[in-house]
């Protein structure tokens, strides 16, 4: 289990396993005025850095919080029945995004 800051003043907790030697191919890239907050993406992601965001607020959004354990496997995008993920090969971008962004901002 890894500490992430996930929101202003709160921590969560991800079951991230091992950090990849080196960035994926692809990364997911969230769109949140898309997602419904089903949290389908959350369960199927494999290394456990996606979580809800926003849990206070009407619709909930996933965001990738902990990016550099992501292994690029899709997994999140095939979950998702609302399309608000998908795949990127703008691997670098996707990371800083996740690092400097969230998605209520």
């Amino acid at each position: 289990m890894t500490d992430i800051k996930a929101e202003e003043g709160k921590e969560v907790k991800v079951k991230a396993k091992k950090k990849p030697k080196k960035p994926p191919k692809q990364m997911p890239w969230f769109m949140p005025f898309m997602c419904d907050g089903c949290g389908d993406c959350v369960e199927a992601c494999p290394q456990g850095g996606i979580v809800l965001l926003g849990l206070d607020r009407k619709v909930p959004s996933a965001w990738l919080v902990a990016p550099e354990y992501c292994i690029g496997c899709a997994k999140c995008a095939d979950a998702c029945q609302s399309s608000a993920v998908q795949m990127t090969a703008y691997v670098e971008k996707a990371i800083e995004r996740y690092k400097t962004k969230k998605p209520f901002q």
